[in-house]
């Protein structure tokens, strides 16, 4: 047993600014992919425009070991084309001495036998990191020079097996994702209850008697609001006055079914408060666009809270409720998920609130419309920016969808739940498959740097 400073040279430094009119190549943690640990990208400078922290001269071969939250794993070895050009303070570069091949350090300081080590000394709250000196003051178990050739030999053969396993579980996960697109058009096209509507024809009120219901429903609610003093009820029938929209092909649609913008078919259609909240350790969750994904709000990454007091002054025009349902704009457009019962929560940035009523529209079927494939290609169609593109307010109320009567929306949730939920519990199993994938690398690991694989 050494250390890694003992197996390892120090790293010259360099400023790049000192040759300003000098091409560089630089590579950064955003370059790393920390679920293959391959550098993906890089970034091109002039001596002059390189960043401060582009102060390492680095060589193909090294491994670059992210000094911020060292469990994220952001760990590669430095490929040929990026030899002799320029690295990050953010990593701790690894160049072997003689007779210490580089993916043996590699491999161990990708392991969690390391990982747990190095954890136990990061310092800082917000950005949690470690030093260079207590990385090269961590211990390997350093084999000699032909033992290490094999035990790495070894353990990308047994790697390779497992990556063939994990890409088999990548592509049954993509093909499922396609297969649900497929379910999510066939739902809102009226595909999924063609059979079904065939042996009610007749029966089933048309959808442009919904609509008026919903009409009337509103109005009645703007004018109990208005009279409470409501400037959110004035502005929407404002807004209702001056709204048109442009329907969808009517081939699209079956019979009985009608086109209708968001405005038309919710109750309301707010925007957020176009301000960064101020953030408090512990309280209201704030949802930002970075939370909804697939369709589901994540409670558990990257949360954000406010207290009381911002939650009521960021939620003055509408506060959320369960059974609404949040939209963002931007970061990424068009993604959609409903609150769910118990929750409170606050609405961030570049997020909007749709809320219908509840007796006249099942929300899960305005959810589904919203995730349609066909769908995200309309409002894909309303993009605007050059550098972040985002979705305008005006835009998101004029968004389109087909609207069958409330008996049906039922009925297409039924069969596509059926459907959904099969392919939720494969997806899960697919995970579990997958977080199963990585125990045994680390168990390979474990069994190498104890010399059982050689």
């Amino acid at each position: 047993m050494t250390t890694l400073g003992k197996v390892t040279q120090p790293i010259e430094k360099v400023k790049p600014t000192d040759d300003p009119n000098k091409a560089i190549l630089y590579l950064d943690i955003g370059g790393i992919d920390k679920a293959t640990n391959t550098v993906v990208d890089y970034k091109k400078y002039l001596g002059k425009d390189a960043p401060s922290r582009a102060q390492q001269a680095i060589k193909k071969g090294d491994v670059a070991f992210a000094n911020v939250r060292p469990y994220l794993k952001n760990i590669a070895v430095v490929p040929n084309d990026l030899d002799g050009q320029v690295g990050s303070t953010g990593f701790c570069f690894l160049r072997p001495s003689e007779g210490v091949h580089n993916k043996y350090i590699y491999y161990w300081v990708l392991s969690n036998s390391f990982i747990n080590d190095i954890t136990k000394y990061q310092k800082g709250s917000r950005y949690p990191a470690v030093t260079n000196k207590q990385i090269l003051e961590r211990n390997i178990p350093l084999a000699p020079p032909e033992q290490q050739k094999r035990i790495v030999a070894k353990i990308e053969e047994l790697f390779s097996h497992i990556d063939a396993g994990i890409e088999a579980l990548k592509k049954a996960k993509q093909l499922l994702k396609q297969y649900r697109q497929s379910v999510l058009k066939a739902a809102v096209t009226g595909e999924l209850t063609k059979e079904w509507r065939e042996a009610n024809k007749g029966k089933l009120e048309p959808a442009s008697q919904l609509l008026d219901k919903i009409e009337d429903a509103r109005n009645i609610w703007i004018e109990e609001q208005i009279e409470k003093g409501s400037n959110e009820a004035k502005r929407l029938k404002t807004r209702l006055k001056k709204h048109v929209f442009e329907e969808l092909d009517a081939s699209l649609i079956p019979e009985g079914w009608v086109s209708v913008s968001l405005t038309k078919l919710c109750l309301l259609v707010v925007d957020c408060h176009n301000k960064t909240a101020p953030y408090v350790d512990d309280g209201i969750p704030l949802i930002r666009t970075s939370n909804i994904r697939d369709g589901v709000i994540n409670f558990e990454e990257k949360m954000k809270y406010v207290n009381q007091e911002t939650y009521e002054f960021w939620s003055r025009r509408c506060p959320p409720e369960p059974g609404d349902i949040l939209f963002t704009r931007e970061a990424p457009m068009g993604e959609s998920a409903i609150i769910p019962e118990n929750r409170k929560v606050c609405m961030g940035q570049r997020m909007m609130l749709l809320r219908v009523v509840h007796d006249l529209v099942d929300i899960n079927y305005l959810h589904i419309a919203l995730m349609d494939p066909l769908f995200q290609k309309r409002v894909q169609g309303f993009k605007v920016g050059v550098g972040v593109q985002h979705l305008r307010v005006g835009d998101v109320e004029k968004a389109v969808i087909a609207l069958p009567s409330l008996v049906e929306q039922k009925e297409i949730m039924r069969v596509a739940n059926d459907r959904l939920d099969a392919m939720s519990r494969l997806e899960n199993e697919i995970d579990q498959q997958l977080v199963k994938t990585e125990k045994n690398k680390q168990s390979v690991l474990a069994h190498a740097f104890k010399g059982f694989l050689d």
